[in-house]
C-alpha cells in the first residue's frame, strides 16, 4: 500500500467504531403544532374478493415477497412458490384465523431489537367487510400466541408440500 495513504486508513479504522455508535436525533414539533397539522392516513384499497394478503421481506437474502389469496382460491404472487388453493381452503383459513383471535391482535408486535437477518411478516386478512393487518418480525420475544398460530396457519396453506 502507498505509504501516503496509510494515516488516512489508520484514522478511518480508529474512527469506524465510533461512526457505527452514532445516533441521529430529530428535531420534533411541539405536540400542540402536530394536532393542529395532523392528517388522515390513507384508506388502504384491495381488490374484489382479497381474502389474505400475506408478506415477507428481510432475512439474510432481503427478499420481498408477497401473496395476494382470493376467496375462489386463487393466488398472486410475486414469488416462486405459487400454490393453488381451493375456495374452501380459504373460507378455512379465514375461519382458523378468526378462531385464534386474529382479529384482536393489535396491529404491531416488533422488539425493541430488530437486528439480524429475520423476516419481518405483514399480515392483511378480512372479517366480515373490513381488513386487519398486522405486523411482526421473526423470533419476536413474547409474541402472542394467537400471532404465532396465524402464521403458522398462513405459511401451511402457501408452502404446503413445498421446500420452504
Amino acid at each position: 500500500m502507498n505509504s501516503k495513504w496509510l494515516p488516512v486508513w489508520l484514522v478511518f479504522w480508529l474512527s469506524l467504531p465510533l461512526l457505527v455508535s452514532c445516533t441521529v436525533e430529530t428535531a420534533h414539533a411541539p405536540e400542540d403544532e402536530l394536532a393542529a397539522t395532523a392528517t388522515a392516513a390513507p384508506t388502504a384499497t384491495y381488490e374484489p374478493d382479497t381474502a389474505v394478503i400475506f408478506q415477507r421481506s428481510g432475512g439474510i437474502g432481503g427478499s420481498e415477497e408477497k401473496w395476494v389469496i382470493f376467496t375462489d382460491g386463487r393466488v398472486e404472487t410475486n414469488s416462486s412458490l405459487a400454490p393453488g388453493l381451493s375456495a374452501n381452503e380459504v373460507s378455512q383459513l379465514l375461519h382458523s384465523l378468526d378462531s385464534v383471535g386474529f382479529f384482536s391482535l393489535n396491529g404491531s408486535y416488533l422488539p425493541e431489537d430488530t437486528c439480524c437477518d429475520r423476516y419481518l411478516y405483514e399480515i392483511t386478512a378480512l372479517q366480515g367487510t373490513t381488513f386487519h393487518t398486522v405486523t411482526t418480525l421473526e423470533a419476536t420475544p413474547d409474541m402472542p400466541e394467537a400471532l404465532q398460530q396465524s402464521l403458522n396457519f398462513i405459511q401451511n396453506a402457501l408452502f404446503a408440500g413445498s421446500a420452504e
